[in-house]
């Protein structure tokens, strides 16, 4: 009866046994794919990566410019494109230009870090210049919203409306200005279907490989006076202020 009891003991004690042995062996993330985590797993106030939010704020603008180009109503068409332009460059509302620059720093802080593989330090540069002409087109759509904002022309606006219709559109699936036949076959044609396609190769080719980051990491990597990342271990909160 007495080896009964201890046998069960034993197998009830082996499971947590085995748990805390799990405990004891797991890793935080590298401080690299804490940064990567940035652009795709959550740090804005929707909980979403910067590049995500910035494929999210392709698409909507697009839907609004399409809805400015046909409106017959002046004020509408006007309301139409300044929600646009703040989609497009607005800081505070994490617009497409401010959510694509903070997703390509963070992928340079990672190619940065100390424990940044030598595919994310090689791929960074890289990322970062292929943003540009989305950059650009934003920089656009600016000007021409404030064309359309000063309009006393529904033709006028409508035409301007369109513009910026064509450069949405070419801000979320990329453009062939070289005439080849073919969609974003350069960096000077990439659109946010691109980028995403080159983070998405960047990610695949980690070793060890990417996984998704969990939240307190991402929101307690601070950066010390010296420049050095690290995880702020009482968990008040990252020095956002240091990811800029």
């Amino acid at each position: 009866m007495r080896n009964d009891v201890m046998r069960s003991a034993l197998v009830l004690a082996l499971p947590l046994l085995l748990l805390s042995m799990g405990a004891c062996v797991s890793r935080p993330p590298t401080i690299a794919h804490v940064h990567l985590g940035h652009a795709l797993t959550g740090v804005t106030p929707g909980k979403q990566g910067y590049l995500l939010v910035a494929e999210k704020q392709a698409e909507d603008i697009v839907a609004l410019a399409q809805k400015a180009k046909i409106n017959p109503d002046l004020a509408q068409i006007k309301t139409a494109v300044a929600a646009a332009e703040i989609a497009t460059n607005s800081t505070d509302e994490f617009g497409l230009k401010h959510s694509l620059i903070m997703a390509s720093n963070h992928i340079s802080f990672a190619a940065t870090s100390p424990d940044a593989s030598p595919n994310v330090q090689k791929s960074a540069p890289t990322f970062a210049s292929d943003t540009v002409r989305v950059v650009e087109r934003c920089e656009l759509i600016g000007l021409l919203g404030k064309d359309i904002a000063a309009s006393t022309s529904v033709e006028e606006a409508q035409l301007l409306a369109g513009e910026i219709q064509m450069l949405a559109q070419a801000n979320l699936d990329g453009e062939d200005t070289n005439k080849d036949g073919v969609v974003g076959d350069a960096p000077a044609e990439f659109g946010m279907k691109q980028l995403r396609a080159e983070l998405d190769g960047i990610i695949a080719r980690e070793n060890p490989p990417y996984r998704t980051v969990d939240q307190w990491y991402l929101f307690n990597l601070v950066k010390l006076p010296n420049g050095r990342w690290v995880f702020d271990k009482l968990g008040r909160g990252g020095n956002i202020d240091g990811y800029k």
